[in-house]
């Protein structure tokens, strides 16, 4: 039982330690990952406002509101979302398939790997992943393919003979009026870029639209026109470009001020980042605390008449046993997060992404050595007072 007590600080610093390493590693990748794939894309100087009331949003996102944002000193643009879908039509050659629409310019631009989007997408331009589905989009870059999308069906049967036949039937039914069907439209596009498969911070399966055609398309399927969607329903977003001489926090503030609910792009990110850090310092914590238990209950083992140098050596090189293969574990755990952080983030995290900076790595191999020695000269220290 004794024993057992003073060996628990060792497995106590190889968990932090190990813990130590994975933490530095997530946290160096979710970094990397967000400089490259939103700040480095003018995701630094980009703010969206959403349509949530949860949000701060005081209504819909229409029209006016639009003009609102576009109005607020320091916005160079602002550009409304409206989200549908697209997919392969009937008798079309390719695998069966359907993408998210999205309006390019409302969010961060995808890391393009073929084609080129110079000035923004024109009408009848689209830009789809690389590859979706089964879908090798690549091979067709620079074709028009046909894409199917969904429309309201007019409404034109006619009544049912109760209906015909019954007063109170007809007045219900002018009541509760019924929402006609979807019927499947055809709509030919363009692809002029495809993007990395792996980037889906907008989502997964998504292909970006003009702002015109994209609402075109979302008015379709609520049996609207686009001028009318905008003017009510309005945009499911607005992504703002903010201009290089402001900044995007204040921005997104005088935003809220007028009662939309606007933050910067990478808010997401910096959170997770913030939050990955806080238990990183933790396991640090919890690594010293670990290392000069081990150290005192090192020196406590040894007899009285060992020198000092002798017992903090000893601590020392212990310590450095356990630090160095917990924190090349610790390594390897990042590595083996990457598929599912990508997953979660939507982000590209290549694996040396993952790899933490020098100085994490040597405190995670030498701090837990130097405090081991440093808690053993301590007891020992202490041993020597009480027995004068």
């Amino acid at each position: 039982m004794r024993s057992g007590f003073r060996s628990a600080p060792l497995p106590v610093m190889l968990v932090f330690t190990f813990l130590l390493g994975t933490l530095a590693g997530v946290s160096a990748g979710i970094q990397h990952a967000t400089a490259r794939d939103l700040l480095r894309a003018d995701g630094a100087q980009r703010i969206v406002v959403s349509p949530l009331d949860s949000k701060g949003t005081v209504g819909q996102l229409n029209t006016e509101k639009l003009e609102m944002v576009r109005s607020v000193p320091g916005v160079e643009w602002a550009v409304g979302d409206y989200v549908s879908s697209i997919r392969s039509p009937e008798g079309s050659p390719l695998p069966r398939f359907s993408l998210a629409t999205h309006s390019w310019g409302s969010y961060v631009p995808p890391p393009i790997t073929s084609g080129s989007v110079a000035d923004g997408l024109g009408l009848g331009q689209v830009v789809v992943p690389s590859r979706s589905q089964g879908v090798d989009f690549t091979r067709h870059l620079g074709r028009t393919l046909r894409f199917a999308y969904s429309s309201e069906a007019e409404d034109t049967s006619p009544p049912s003979p109760d209906e015909a036949s019954s007063e109170d039937g007809a007045e219900q039914a002018a009541d509760i009026p019924r929402k006609p069907p979807l019927v499947s439209e055809t709509i030919e596009l363009e692809i002029v870029a495809t993007y990395d498969a792996r980037w889906h911070a907008d989502g997964p399966e998504t292909a970006y639209l003009s702002p015109v055609t994209a609402a075109k398309l979302a008015s379709a399927a609520d049996g609207k026109t686009a001028s009318l969607l905008r003017l009510t329903n309005g945009a499911d977003r607005i992504g703002v470009m903010v201009e290089d001489s402001h900044d995007p926090e204040v921005v997104a503030e005088r935003l809220r001020e007028i009662g939309l609910g606007a933050f910067p792009l990478p808010l997401r990110e910096r959170k997770m980042i913030a939050t990955v850090d806080t238990w990183r310092y933790v396991a640090l914590g919890g690594l010293l605390v670990g290392a000069a238990l081990f150290g005192v209950f090192a020196a406590r083992r040894n007899r009285a008449e060992e020198p000092l140098p002798r017992v903090a050596g000893v601590a020392a090189v212990s310590g450095l046993a356990v630090a160095v293969p917990a924190t090349v574990l610790g390594m390897l755990g990042a590595l083996a997060l990457r598929a599912p952080m990508e997953a979660f983030l939507g982000l590209r995290i290549d694996w040396w992404m993952l790899v933490p900076s020098p100085v994490w790595i040597l405190l995670g191999m030498l701090l837990p050595a130097l405090v081991a020695a440093a808690g053993a000269s301590v007891s020992r220290a202490g041993r020597r007072q009480r027995s004068a």
